[in-house]
């Protein structure tokens, strides 16, 4: 099922759940079931164009036997977002019935992925032997590694989770909560209203 599909199906399930007056605990916590069914809500990304580098040589008694490099660029592909399953919660204000806190889960790096279709080769060297994609997985990976460090460092959480507050947000108003009032991770209670 599509990410589409499952934001409108709880999209639909939340707008029924909010007709009822005054918000159970039961109705609490069928809406958070539909908020968390979307599972993962990708709210930022940041594409990197890197450049990969591999060489190798080897001799044998001074007398190059093999000498292999290859320089490319490649894009890649940071998102992060939050995972809904991972401990989220919606509770009700006791004493105003269209006030929700909610608790949301940190922002995560969610996937970091290399586009073998933008890769763009400068240079390539292949005297005793072709270059294997596995020879440059390791480099692959190094790249990866180093672009979603530098995405963290760059802000990209923090662009995450305010851009999830705000599809959170505005997906409870349109449902009936026209307040929204999120609390830190680390602060319980201001959700036991």
């Amino acid at each position: 099922m599509g990410s589409s599909v499952r934001i409108l199906a709880a999209f639909i399930a939340v707008t029924i759940l909010s007709a009822c007056n005054p918000v159970s605990e039961t109705d609490l916590i069928a809406l958070e079931e539909k908020v968390e069914s979307i599972l993962e809500l990708h709210t930022f990304e940041h594409i990197y164009r890197d450049l990969v580098y591999f060489g190798e040589e080897r001799r044998l008694l001074g007398i190059t036997t093999m000498n292999r490099a290859v320089l490319f660029s490649i894009d890649i592909r940071v998102t992060a977002g939050m995972d809904l399953s991972d401990g989220m919660q919606i509770t009700a204000d006791r004493t105003n019935r269209e006030r929700l806190y909610v608790r949301l889960p940190p922002a995560e790096i969610l996937a970091v992925d290399a586009d073998e279709s933008s890769i763009n080769e400068y240079f390539i060297r292949e005297r005793g032997g072709r270059i294997g994609f596995l020879e440059l997985s390791d480099q692959l990976e190094a790249v990866k590694e180093r672009t979603a460090e530098d995405a963290i460092e760059r802000g990209i959480l923090n662009e995450a989770e305010a851009n999830g507050r705000t599809v959170i947000r505005e997906f409870l108003r349109l449902a009936g909560f026209p307040e929204v009032i999120f609390a830190d991770p680390a602060e319980d209670e201001e959700l036991r209203g």
